[in-house]
């Protein structure tokens, strides 16, 4: 049984893509992840400009980030498309994101004494044959392709063991935006898997593999992958927020 404020759900392109997600808080604090899904059944300009995923989780001291993880991912998945199609997909996401940076920095900077307010942001972009990503922050992203796991995100988090959850990168933190930038080709049989640390941390790589190896749908998949790591928590009293979003490749146009 779901608790209260889990959801999940599926957003099937036809022919290409199978996209599910999934995502709750721990117990009765306020989910500060928020993801989004734009397919071409959402906005046709997705036809021509690819489809996307984003997932950020926000981040602050007195539990606001969910300010900043929303309007990170609505701002993106609206203004996006809203740019130049004569624009890269690095300058398109850049301008967009490095704009929503902005405004968060200076909304940060006008009261040193509030709780600035940050987030993460895993993104992908299919379209045709290949895909782009876009990354800041320790959310993570994975691809299951021929029984091998890679994760395709580094963590931008203080190497100290003691500082591991501390952010040296995040939308907000900094006045100047640093974004990492991947693109490659789908093959038929892909699995990219985006996921808040709530997820990727709380479970493991091993448990990762095998419910990607588990031939589960894209939705089941996620659900499975939060469902388990809300009852991990649970156990422990954890408080972490756990998203997954799951995208299968059908078929690759070529």
């Amino acid at each position: 049984m779901s608790q209260p404020g889990f959801v999940y759900g599926a957003a099937n392109v036809t022919g290409q893509l199978a996209i599910g997600y999934a995502s709750s808080a721990v117990g009765d604090k306020a989910n500060e992840d928020c993801f989004g899904v734009v397919t071409p059944r959402e906005m046709t300009e997705a036809a021509e400009r690819g489809s996307v995923i984003a997932l950020a989780d926000g981040g602050s001291a007195g539990g606001n980030g969910r300010v900043a993880s929303e309007l990170t991912v609505r701002t993106l998945l609206q203004d996006f498309y809203a740019t130049s199609p004569d624009w890269s997909v690095e300058r398109a996401i850049d301008a967009v994101l490095c704009s929503v940076n902005d405004w968060l920095y200076v909304q940060n900077s006008r009261d040193a004494e509030s709780d600035g307010v940050v987030s993460t942001l895993s993104m992908l972009i299919f379209g045709g044959s290949g895909f782009h990503l876009a990354h800041v922050g320790d959310s993570r992203v994975y691809r299951w392709r021929a029984g091998a796991l890679e994760r395709l995100t580094a963590d931008h988090t203080w190497p100290r063991r003691d500082m591991r959850h501390v952010l040296r990168r995040a939308v907000g933190l900094d006045s100047h935006l640093v974004i990492d930038f991947l693109a490659g080709e789908l093959h038929a049989g892909d699995v990219f898997l985006v996921v808040s640390d709530g997820v990727w941390e709380v479970l493991g790589s091993a448990v990762i593999k095998e419910a990607l190896s588990s031939g589960q749908d894209s939705d089941a998949i996620a659900r499975t992958l939060v469902e388990q790591s809300v009852s991990s928590q649970q156990r422990y009293m954890g408080r972490n927020d756990a998203t997954a979003l799951v995208t299968q490749v059908l078929g690759a146009e070529r």
